[in-house]
């Protein structure tokens, strides 16, 4: 997979010469490395992430995006990591359904550890609403294993979004989410509740600088462990850029 999707983006690249595509990255160092309520990293951690969107495919079949993101350990989370190293490279693939009446999407995730555990592999369905010029955006997505650590179990997630221009120039966003947990060989429940809260700055056409802070909430501790929910707050702060 790591392989293939190196060479779909290069190619959709070249297909940018007679038809535009849009290519976007980011840059975000956060207080620490948490992802669905489980602590990976209680320290500073870099995630940069890239993302081609636009590919030249006609309408009527929907949108196509590829992209890769990744986790690079500055901190050893109390010497059980080895710092200055990526711990986590992921690659996806996003198709954005043709449907006008909300927004469907599916999207295949590989999960990949240089320091060589087994890849995991899923595939999310995703809907979503806009509603109306509010700014809320309520979205439900369900993700399921299809091999490695996470084969046979979903992580439903549900949630509402906020999104709001301040100034010309500044914007806010914020979410609230929470999500249940089916294990194929753990408990079933309500895993993990996040608000977030975040704000970007455009300073270019192109670029902009982006802050945000998140707070985790362990629904049921049979689900998401004691051990695992490790870090209740993180900040992260970032750059983006889009052309």
């Amino acid at each position: 997979m790591k392989k293939k999707a190196i060479m779909m983006m290069i190619a959709a690249l070249a297909a940018g010469a007679v038809h535009a595509v849009d290519v976007s990255g980011t840059a975000d160092f956060a207080s620490a490395y948490v992802f669905r309520g489980t602590t990976f990293n209680d320290g500073m951690v870099f995630q940069p992430g890239a993302s081609i969107s636009g590919l030249p495919i006609p309408e009527q079949y929907g949108a196509i995006t590829l992209g890769t993101w990744a986790n690079f350990d500055i901190g050893d989370y109390g010497g059980t990591l080895k710092k200055n190293r990526f711990s986590e490279v992921d690659y996806y693939l996003t198709y954005a359904l043709p449907v006008k009446v909300v927004d469907l999407s599916t999207t295949y995730t590989e999960y990949t550890y240089p320091n060589g555990a087994s890849a995991d592999r899923e595939v999310a369905f995703c809907v979503g609403k806009k509603i109306g010029e509010t700014g809320l955006y309520p979205s439900i997505t369900a993700n399921y294993g299809l091999d490695g650590a996470v084969e046979q179990n979903w992580y439903i997630q549900g949630g509402i979004g906020y999104d709001k221009s301040l100034t010309e120039a500044l914007s806010l966003s914020s979410s609230v989410k929470a999500a249940y947990a089916l294990s194929d060989a753990g408990s079933d429940g309500f895993n993990d509740a996040t608000a977030s809260i975040g704000l970007a700055y455009k300073i270019t056409e192109n670029w902009s600088l982006k802050g945000s802070v998140t707070y985790v909430a362990q629904l049921d501790d049979a689900v998401l462990s004691d051990v695992a929910y490790d870090r209740p707050v993180y900040g992260m702060l970032g750059a983006a850029c889009s052309f």
